[in-house]
Parts: structure tokens; C-alpha cells; sequence
């Protein structure tokens, strides 16, 4: 294994690459690459300058393990980063056993945090979380039914789970309406229209399938059979909507759609309306917050680093578990929960549902339909959820 010297090595991991949804990995890329220079620009880490060395895990668990074992050989003291659940869950093991912090930004599966591994700590909220807030907001929207026309994945089932029972709460009903090999897109689409005639308006159609090409698929059979109308309400709780190329992926008719997002409109911290006003002037774009997300495992990871006065591994887990560190979307913490989900977990991240009224429109320009800090909804983890 190569060895640093005067430097301090962050090994970064998101989708640069097909199958994996790569505008995911670039915004964490360059999140991540901003922090770094600031990180320098104000003398670094404990005196030591700052390294990023980012890898791309193309969405599959195989090439994330692979992309640790590069990093891994060269030196690097902690990692950073992923989007994809799939790929985070499925490399835990080795960070685990590398006894390497990891910061995960984006990912949201469960099991993620609720395996309570001592090295793994998290930015974005639980998907138990995020997508019972998401459901919440179903409820006060007044929608009649759900429909959820999705593929057969393990991210995909544990949402529409997370959703299902938050509905029922409330007697809404909720359909799957999943794509198999058989009949594809199609089908699935031919099986909503038949269940829209029998509904009461409105009801919602989520978007529960892989980004881009099944989405696109997905959504130009709506056009095709004249199903996009008022009486129904698109949702994409995945919040695939923030990425640059969602218009040139969904089309206008697109406008509209209700999304998941960590991060409020127009409600940056001090700090991070400095690090977006500098993200848009070198990249050229608004950061998204999953570029926010990567920003912040930065400065989590220097916070940590600086507390621990040492880079020895266990030292800066200790430092990030007793820490608060000032991040763009808030102050950030590290929570640990007896049992279940929340552990090593930041709780939370600001939480709401948004949507574009127009093509190309400015996250800071959205607006906002749900908030979760305001809602009376509580959320439990499995363990807490009386019986």
C-alpha cells in the first residue's frame, strides 16, 4: 500500500458511469472537489493539505468494492461519498474490516445505519424516513389512490413498503404496478390506465423505475395513451428531478412533479450559501443537494480530523461520534439510538417535498409543498413503532 506524506487522503465513491446514474456522481464529485480547495485555501487539515481521490462505482455493488480496494491501495485515511443504496449496503463489510471512517452522503437505505457497524456514519436521512415524509405529504395533498408502477428492486420494493404503510395510516389505498420481463413498460402502463377510470380524482402515479431510459419509457407511454391530465399526479419520490438533464430525460409535461429533497429552498446556512454561490461560479449550475451532500462529508470529515488531532482511524470515529460541525444546510450531529435505525446518523437533514413549476426552473425557485419539521407526523424507527 502506497503511503501519503503531507497530504491527507479522502477516498470519494459515486456513479460516474452507466448503469448508475452518473449526474448523481458528478454533483457529488464536485460537491466534494469544492470543499477540498476551500478546505485548503483556509491551511487545511491539522497542517496537512487535503486530497481527493474519487472513484466511479457505476451503480453496481462489484465495481463500488473494487473502486475500495483501489482506494484503499492508495493510502487513503477515510472515505466519502456514494448515491446509489444499492452500492453503500453492498461495500459496508469492507469498510468494516479496512477499519476505514465512511461518510456516507446520499444513500438511504435502512440497513445502511440499522446494522450499527462502528466506521459507518450518515448524512442523508433513512429511506423509512424520507419516503414515510414523502407519503405524509400524499396524505395532506388529498389524493385518492396510489399508483406505483415499479421495477422488481430491492430499493424500489423497501419505498413502496415505507409508503404503503404510511397510506394505509390514513385508508389510502396503494397499487403495484410492476414491469416484468414479459411485458415491460407497456403492460404495466396499459394496467394503470385500467385502474385510473375507476378512481376518484386525483390520484398520483408514482414513478418508482430506473433513471433514464425506463423513465423515459414510463412517461412516454402516459403521453402516448393520453394519461398525463389534471386528474393525475406524477411523483418521484427518488427525487431524480433535481438532476440537469431531468427535462431533457421527462419532457415539459414533466413540470409539476412532487420531489423528495435534503435540502429547503432559499434556507441555506451562512456557510452554505457561500458554497453555492462558488459551486455556481465554477461549475456553471446551482448545486444540487446531493452536490451539498458531498460538500458536507467533507467538512464532517475535516471536523472529525481536526477533533481527533490524529488520523488514526478509530480516534477520528470517536471525534466525528461527539462532534457538531457546521454544514451548508444546517448543523450537523451524529445520532445514536439504543436500537434501530438511527445510528451514527445525522437527524436530520432538512426534509421536504418540492416541485418545478416550469422547465430548467432553480431549485431556490421551487416551491415547497411539504415540510417535515413542520408536520405533526411522527416518525419511528421499526423497533419504536408500537405494535
Amino acid at each position: 500500500m502506497r503511503q501519503s506524506h503531507g497530504h491527507l487522503r479522502i477516498g470519494g465513491l459515486g456513479p460516474l458511469s452507466s448503469p448508475g446514474i452518473p449526474r448523481a456522481g458528478r454533483e457529488l464529485l464536485d460537491g466534494m472537489r469544492l470543499a477540498t480547495r476551500h478546505i485548503n485555501d483556509a491551511g487545511g487539515v491539522s497542517d496537512r493539505t487535503l486530497e481527493l481521490i474519487f472513484e466511479d462505482t457505476s451503480g453496481l455493488p462489484a465495481a463500488g468494492l473494487a473502486a475500495v480496494a483501489r482506494l484503499r491501495q492508495q493510502g487513503v485515511h477515510a472515505l466519502a461519498g456514494e448515491y446509489h443504496s444499492v452500492v453503500a449496503n453492498s461495500i459496508l463489510d469492507e469498510v468494516e474490516h479496512q477499519g476505514l471512517p465512511f461518510v456516507c452522503a446520499s444513500a438511504t437505505f435502512d440497513e445502511i445505519t440499522s446494522r450499527r457497524l462502528s466506521r459507518v456514519f450518515r448524512l442523508a436521512p433513512p429511506q423509512s424516513y424520507g419516503w414515510r415524509s414523502y407519503a405524509s405529504y400524499i396524505v395532506s395533498a388529498g389524493v385518492s389512490h396510489v399508483l406505483a408502477v415499479m421495477e422488481n428492486s430491492q430499493y424500489w420494493k423497501a419505498g413502496a413498503g415505507v409508503m404503503e404503510s404510511r397510506l394505509n395510516e390514513s385508508g389510502i389505498p396503494f397499487t403495484r404496478l410492476e414491469i416484468d420481463s414479459k411485458g415491460g413498460v407497456v403492460e404495466a402502463i396499459e394496467r394503470a390506465r385500467a385502474s385510473m377510470s375507476k378512481l376518484r380524482e386525483p390520484y398520483m402515479l408514482l414513478l418508482l423505475v430506473g433513471y433514464p431510459e425506463n423513465l423515459r419509457s414510463v412517461l412516454d407511454q402516459l403521453r402516448l395513451q393520453r394519461l398525463v391530465t389534471p386528474s393525475l399526479i406524477l411523483g418521484d419520490p427518488a427525487g431524480r428531478t433535481i438532476f440537469e438533464d431531468w427535462w431533457e430525460v421527462a419532457g415539459a409535461d414533466a413540470a409539476g412533479i412532487p420531489f423528495l429533497a435534503y435540502e429547503q429552498p432559499r434556507k441555506l446556512t451562512e456557510r452554505g450559501e457561500s458554497a453555492a454561490r462558488d459551486f455556481e461560479r465554477e461549475y456553471g449550475r446551482e448545486p444540487s443537494f446531493v452536490a451539498l451532500e458531498g460538500y458536507d462529508s467533507m467538512l464532517v470529515l475535516e471536523a472529525g480530523i481536526k477533533a481527533a488531532g490524529s488520523i488514526d482511524p478509530a480516534d477520528v470515529c470517536y471525534a466525528l461520534r461527539h462532534t457538531e460541525t457546521k454544514g451548508t444546510r444546517g448543523t450537523i450531529r451524529f445520532s445514536t439510538e439504543p436500537q434501530g435505525v438511527v445510528h451514527q446518523q445525522w437527524r436530520w437533514a432538512p426534509t421536504c417535498v418540492v416541485a418545478f413549476q416550469h422547465a430548467y426552473q432553480h431549485f431556490s425557485e421551487s416551491d415547497v409543498l411539504w415540510e417535515a419539521e413542520l408536520s405533526k407526523d411522527k416518525f419511528h424507527t421499526k423497533e419504536e413503532r408500537p405494535g
